[in-house]
């Protein structure tokens, strides 16, 4: 999935994303895990954050996840 976002929403969004799992950041390139959720991301400067996801729980469907991931970015 691809979000178009800005550098301080995506700080915004891992700082929230802490709070409930585990994210890695580099500055470009990240991984998180999150409710069961494992996916990694990278960052097309200067507006797209381009989000993979690895594992998921298998009753969770793939838009149920975005709408998830969504709600961090808002």
């Amino acid at each position: 999935m691809k979000i178009k976002t800005t550098q301080q929403k995506i700080n915004k969004a891992l700082a929230k994303m802490k709070l409930v799992g585990s994210v890695s950041f580099d500055g470009t390139n990240g991984s998180f895990a999150v409710k069961g959720v494992k996916g990694r991301f990278s960052w097309d400067k200067p507006d797209t954050l381009t989000i993979i996801i690895d594992d998921k729980p298998w009753l969770a469907s793939n838009s149920m996840i975005e709408n998830e991931i969504n709600k961090f970015f808002n």
